[in-house]
């Protein structure tokens, strides 16, 4: 990882991508604050959030045509300041919820045009260094970044105010735009325009290439119930840890701090796991049944949890950490190594679809489940769920052809 860092393109790209995604973690949890202080409502709170991922979910599949056809550095660029327009539009509109989430909208809108350019132009960026150290060094980074932001925008609304953390916000994307410009390699980077084909057509046939290449046709279904009960968990872990075990403000806190620290763990020893599996689609199944095992584990928890207090807590939420980060590396290796060139853009945009929208429905889902069955019961049977889902995985896991990438 260090003579990534000391590359001089690849330390600009990731600078770029720090400061932006720390003012993304900043400003997200500060409009729901402001949302919620407008409004009571929880349905407009939720609404918020819909609003966050709904782009990724609903046109990330669709503008994978327009990222393999157009210059990543025109998408990178244009995509930073067209967020800097959005969130300093949003300093106005704070005392209207409804304006807010238009903006918020749109905002989604340009990070999925952002994030789908960014990982289709990352071998450009990471040149003839490993790509899984690459990932693993970004995933890491990005986990850390999720739980500095939120605890660094509080501080900032608690001494400053809303409309400073915006202006910060907007500062990081004129940042972004300035660094990712002065990279050469996306000055000269290929544009792959299919002669006269249509957008429909090229975005029927780039689906239809992407799955018919072994491992991410696997990847592609595999990620439907590891996301659903991603989903789930993510709603549920907090109504675990506030409603069940009753955390107070402080251990609350230090508990989602374990839980991050957990997923930077397992995004840095992710590059080792992957070379002890002879496939990234068998390492995928594995590190998949671990995160089950870890969810099953709040079953025990919950009997230690009386006499143990924080440390049991604290144990559990390191191990679900682990293991939610760890699946997240094998995944991001298989993405980026199987897809062509040509077909990168279309190829992460369908996979980012599926995954983002089944996510929502575990949220969803999250909610109906802790209510029928209760929060814990709901966590354990996800994981009994998702233990017997990587099992049915993984004899397809093990077929010599899905190691195999298909030109």
């Amino acid at each position: 990882m260090i003579e990534l860092l000391k590359d001089a393109t690849y330390i600009r790209y990731y600078i770029a991508c720090v400061v932006s995604f720390l003012g993304d973690a900043m400003t997200r949890i500060v409009l729901i604050y402001v949302v919620a202080t407008l409004t009571r409502n929880p349905v407009v709170i939720a609404l918020v959030v819909m609003a966050q991922l709904l782009p990724m979910g609903v046109l990330g599949a669709f503008i994978g045509p327009v990222i393999d056809r157009l210059p990543k550095r025109t998408l990178l660029i244009g995509s930073d300041l067209a967020r800097l327009v959005i969130v300093l539009a949003m300093i106005p509109a704070l005392d209207s919820v409804w304006l807010l989430l238009v903006l918020i909208l749109l905002q989604g809108v340009g990070k999925t045009v952002f994030e789908n350019a960014r990982i289709a132009a990352l071998p450009l960026f990471v040149g003839g260094h490993s790509l899984p150290t690459a990932v693993a060094l970004f995933q890491s980074t990005a986990h850390t970044l999720n739980l500095l932001g939120p605890a660094l925008g509080g501080v900032l609304v608690a001494v400053g105010s809303v409309p400073v953390v915006l202006v910060l916000d907007a500062s990081t994307f004129v940042v972004s735009a300035l660094l990712l410009g002065s990279l050469a390699v996306l000055k000269g980077a290929p544009v792959h325009r299919e002669g006269g084909e249509r957008y429909w057509q090229a975005l029927r046939d780039g689906f239809r290439r992407v799955l018919a290449i072994p491992s991410l046709r696997f990847m592609s279904a595999f990620m439907v119930p590891i996301m659903l009960v991603f989903g789930l968990f993510t709603t549920n872990l907090n109504a675990q840890l506030l409603t069940v075990f009753e955390l107070p403000a402080e251990q609350y806190g230090f508990a989602q701090a374990v839980f991050g620290g957990g997923s930077v763990v397992a995004a840095m020893v992710g590059p080792a796991m992957l070379r002890r599996f002879s496939s990234f689609s068998t390492a995928l199944v594995a590190s998949v049944a671990l995160f089950g095992a870890t969810l099953v584990l709040l079953a025990p928890t919950e009997w230690v949890h009386a006499d143990l207090g924080l440390v049991a807590v604290a144990s559990w939420c390191a191990l679900t950490g682990i293991g939610a980060g760890l699946f997240q590396v094998p995944a991001a290796n298989t993405m980026l190594r199987d897809l062509p060139d040509d077909l990168r853009g279309r190829g992460i945009g369908l996979l980012n679809a599926i995954m983002t929208n089944f996510m929502v429905i575990g949220v969803a889902l999250g909610g109906v489940t802790a209510s029928l069955w209760g929060v814990a019961v709901s966590i354990v049977v996800a994981g009994v769920f998702l233990v017997l889902a990587a099992a049915a995985f993984t004899a397809s896991a093990r077929r010599p052809r899905l190691s195999e990438v298909e030109r």
